[in-house]
């Protein structure tokens, strides 16, 4: 019965867990982002990969997706991250290929 009650709970709480972004312990929201901003995936040794986020701050390639504490984030894959910014609003307006890679252009989608 324990576990049984303990596995609702769980469940319960993920269907009210939200995603929420933030760079470098800054909450992106629509009142500090405008309607732009710009992603730079920086590729691990295993694969994962973190990414330098520009929506217009002083300095945008210091500032990397973080937890609400400042801690880095790293996602799986570009994918991973992309679908994290998508549940959170953004969709990807351009793509930019450069020499070390490419860089994502997104667009509030709301």
């Amino acid at each position: 019965m324990k576990k049984t009650m303990l596995l609702l709970v769980l469940l319960a709480q993920s269907l009210f867990a939200a995603a929420q972004l933030y760079v470098e312990g800054v909450k992106l929201e629509p009142a500090n982002t405008g309607q732009y901003l710009e992603i730079d995936p920086l590729f691990r040794e295993d694969g994962s990969c973190a990414f330098q986020v520009d929506y217009g701050q002083s300095e945008p390639k210091k500032d990397f997706v973080s937890d609400v504490n400042g801690k880095r984030y790293h996602f799986r894959s570009v994918i991973d991250g992309l679908n994290l910014f998508f549940e959170e609003g953004w969709v990807v307006d351009q793509i930019y290929v450069m020499e070390r890679g490419r860089r994502y252009l997104l667009k509030r989608r709301y």
